[in-house]
């Protein structure tokens, strides 16, 4: 058994070498052996390619605002592993996690010896999940899907609402080739009865998740069918501002802080998925808390600003739809700016494709670069597979980073980009200065 929270994170990353295994066979042995403590609080499920970690900060903060306790669960961390599991915003503490890794370990032995074989990282990290909100009862649980949805660890949960942010091609090794097949996939969260917020979602996408609602007789409110975001001009630099409409609701100048016009997207299937969910729970909330609630909502590492002087942006924008709305954001605020990139990402991603996105980015200069992870891209994989005919290759991120800040003008900004896992290492790089 684990006496340090040292000891209890290097066993439980030591389970990385058994994932992903898609399917819930393992988690619906897991929680019968743990008396089921998933059926134990109300919650709400969140899937989709992009969007998902914007959507649990804005809601989050709009429930804690008006007074409500939430729980979170999301991956990856940026900062220290905790972060997954929140309760009202604040990482477990290393004792707790050390506590449900002991917990966890007997049974992960015991299922090891059958044949549905060794726990994932995920799946121990998700039981800890449920037990932690078993035990503390939050007013509401908000519970990221890992990967896909349908045969993700998270996806035995019965919701009180469940969303879908957004549809876009990633993970096409194992959800599919084209955005009906991944949207299939998304789709499988949906429960009986369960009413479904969807965001901003193509309609191809769209239309397989209203075949599957049919099947499974869940309520779907889509973005700009049933509910929607008016944009209004911005008042403060590096914000966005909008209002919200539904079939109910009327509500007048909403202020974000997380910049770019998807997160106004984000923001509002956030909201709509709030109010029903109050609405069905009973729970209050007014105008004023919503506003408040959005003001606050703080979410790393996406258009995030970490330095004005030298003015440096740190964005995980690692597939397609991301890079989309990354050139779309750089375009709408900085037009006027030389964009240095720092890039590196995983060799899972589609490397070639996200080339062509990083060239349409304005008055740019690439740099590739590498860091310490499994399934990294290697500057041997970048060179072959993204091909971009100017871009200058470091071994080294930190001395690439401390270069490129060192020589940065007024008319310049360097955006460091590419996988949440590079982004997490560049994030704890400047915060430890």
């Amino acid at each position: 058994m684990f006496t340090t929270y040292e000891e209890a994170l290097d066993w439980i990353h030591t389970r990385r070498g058994f994932g992903p295994k898609p399917g819930i066979r393992r988690m619906e042995w897991l929680m019968n052996k743990m008396n089921h403590p998933e059926r134990d609080f109300p919650s709400i499920h969140i899937a989709g390619t992009n969007g998902k970690g914007s959507t649990v900060a804005y809601l989050t903060s709009l429930f804690q605002t008006a007074g409500h306790s939430v729980g979170s669960f999301t991956s990856p961390h940026i900062m220290k592993f905790n972060e997954r599991i929140s309760l009202n915003g604040t990482p477990i503490s290393d004792e707790t996690v050390r506590q449900l890794a002991n917990d966890l370990y007997p049974l992960c032995e015991e299922i090891s010896q059958t044949e549905l074989g060794g726990l994932t990282e995920f799946e121990v990290v998700t039981a800890m999940m449920f037990r932690y909100f078993s035990m503390s009862q939050p007013d509401v649980v908000l519970i990221e899907v890992g990967l896909g949805g349908l045969y993700d660890s998270t996806n035995i949960v019965t919701p009180e609402v469940t969303i879908i942010t957004t549809i876009g091609m990633d993970h096409v090794q194992i959800l599919g080739n084209s955005l009906e097949e991944i949207a299939f996939q998304k789709a499988g969260i949906l429960k009986k009865g369960v009413p479904a917020i969807l965001g901003n979602i193509p309609d191809t996408a769209k239309k397989v998740i209203y075949e599957v609602a049919q099947e499974t007789e869940s309520g779907v409110q889509a973005y700009k069918d049933d509910f929607q975001a008016i944009d209004l001009p911005k008042k403060q630099a590096f914000h966005e501002y909008f209002n919200f409409q539904n079939s109910n609701q009327f509500i007048e100048n909403i202020a974000i802080s997380l910049m770019g016009h998807h997160q106004v997207d984000n923001a509002a299937t956030a909201l709509q998925a709030f109010l029903l969910y109050c609405d069905r729970l009973g729970l209050t909330y007014s105008k004023e808390t919503i506003r408040k609630g959005f003001k606050e909502t703080f979410w790393p590492v996406r258009m995030e600003i970490i330095s004005q002087k030298p003015f440096i942006i740190l964005d995980g924008a690692h597939n397609e739809p991301a890079l989309s709305a990354l050139l779309e954001t750089i375009e709408g605020n900085f037009s006027d700016k030389k964009i240095k990139i720092l890039f590196a990402a995983l060799t899972t991603k589609e490397l070639e494709k996200i080339a062509i996105w990083l060239q349409k980015i304005p008055n740019h200069e690439i740099h590739l670069t590498t860091f310490d992870f499994p399934r990294v891209a290697s500057l041997a994989d970048l060179k072959e597979r993204m091909a971009i005919p100017k871009a200058i290759y470091h071994e080294d991120w930190k001395q690439a980073l401390n270069s490129l800040k060192a020589n940065l003008t007024d008319d310049e900004i360097l955006l460091v980009t590419g996988s949440l896992y590079f982004l997490s290492d560049v994030r704890h790089f400047f915060m430890d200065k």
